[in-house]
């Protein structure tokens, strides 16, 4: 009969479809790691509210460092990386005082999690759909 499975083919045909799916959702989950930094790169680069020239705000960036397991990015302001702490929590003046906080970073990183559920789950269904799995 067509489309039937032997009792003995079963157990491996199972395990072949269990090792497609993990090589699938093991390149998607990098390339959702790769995707959900740069949407981070993207809100960082919208600026937190404070004036200056931009500079800062064009100096963000994301790297991404992938091991056989896990894959993991790092999102940085390459030009100006001092500020980011001084402008998330504002910092003493010289002559006393404090600067105003302009908090830029803690709402992005808040959302990171939501935005990688969306970006993997995406990625997985048309991966999973191309593959016909």
């Amino acid at each position: 009969m067509p489309g039937t499975i032997k009792a003995d083919d079963l157990a491996k045909t199972v395990q072949g479809l269990l090792d497609k799916f993990g090589t699938t959702a093991d390149s998607v989950m990098a390339e959702a790691v790769w995707k959900t930094a740069g949407e981070v790169v993207k809100e960082l680069k919208k600026g937190g509210g404070f004036g200056g020239t931009g500079a800062y705000n064009k100096g963000w960036a994301r790297k991404i460092t992938k091991k056989r397991l896990y894959a993991t990015a790092q999102v940085y302001n390459k030009d100006r990386g001092h500020l980011t702490h001084l402008l998330e929590f504002g910092h003493a003046k010289r002559g006393g005082g404090r600067t105003r906080a302009f908090p830029h970073i803690a709402p992005v990183n808040d959302r990171v999690p939501e935005i990688f559920v969306d970006q993997f789950t995406d990625l997985l269904a048309q991966a999973l759909i191309d593959k016909g799995l």
